[in-house]
């Protein structure tokens, strides 16, 4: 059960310890997903459709908070909107034309994945939820809805953009060692861009609380909802995995069992075998 409480920041300078809280309850590492993951046998980490499943949830969910941050309220000041236009330029804006969506999609194709959408599939919000499922279609719709209306959406996803993709990473790296080394995953952790990204979020919208602190219920609320969204990501995710070991299984046990009968059955029409 949650030990965080919507009645404790009373003022702004509370929001960071508020926020510091919430986000330890929904630390995205500690989700099952990421340890069964690193667990699989390789036959079943390294089938193509899994990997392209799994490709597109993920995929679907960071570009609708992609998205979503070109809505984000109250930084329309020239300094604010500078800082905040730093940020799409980490994401949308790297050198030769590249982005973290097509680094992103780079990456999983190069360890084999089946990728049911190609790059500019991933449009707009209605377009989208027609081609994923139910789960994901409720996370694009929560990032849509929540960072148009208060920072605090925006604030936790960065908080905690660096620890799901180190976790990613390790989860994946089991299996495919290479995978590091790709440009989304090595460029981040070299430059500590989620963790700087993260930092500007909590400053930013701490200097709109101190101007605004009204705000501060709503937003402390709509992150929470964020974080919660979040989780049902993973934990979709882990169904994922979970069915894809069940599929195999189940093919593994009837292509035994077929073996066995048919042995059994030649066994029993050999003409050297003696009947008594």
């Amino acid at each position: 059960m949650s030990t965080f409480n919507l009645v404790l920041p009373y003022t702004t300078k509370d929001f960071r310890r508020a926020m510091l809280v919430l986000l330890d309850e929904h630390r995205p590492s500690r989700m099952p997903f990421f340890r069964r993951v690193a667990s699989l046998p390789f036959r079943i980490a390294s089938d193509c459709n899994l990997l392209g499943e799994i490709y597109l949830v993920y995929q679907t969910a960071m570009h609708a908070t992609r998205a979503a941050v070109y809505y984000l309220p109250y930084l329309d000041s020239p300094a604010l909107r500078k800082r905040k236009l730093r940020i799409f330029m980490d994401n949308d804006g790297l050198p030769e034309a590249d982005s973290h969506h097509y680094q992103l999609a780079r990456a999983f194709r190069n360890i084999g994945a089946h990728l049911p959408l190609a790059d500019e599939e991933f449009g707009s919000h209605e377009e989208l939820c027609r081609r994923v499922d139910q789960e994901t279609v409720h996370f694009v719709d929560v990032a849509q809805r929540l960072y148009s209306r208060s920072l605090g959406p925006w604030c936790a996803v960065e908080m905690l953009s660096a620890d799901w993709m180190r976790a990613l990473a390790e989860a994946l790296s089991v299996h495919f060692p290479q995978l590091i080394r790709e440009p989304y995953f090595e460029d981040c952790f070299l430059h500590r861009i989620e963790e700087r990204h993260a930092e500007e979020a909590m400053a930013v919208t701490q200097m709109v609380l101190q101007q605004r602190p009204e705000l501060l219920d709503e937003t402390i609320r709509d992150a929470k909802m964020m974080t919660e969204a979040l989780d049902g990501v993973w934990s979709n995710l882990d169904r994922i995995v979970q069915q894809a070991v069940r599929r195999v299984n189940g093919t593994e046990h009837y292509g035994l069992r077929l073996m066995v009968d048919r042995m059994a059955a030649a066994f029993r029409t050999s003409p050297t075998v003696q009947h008594g």
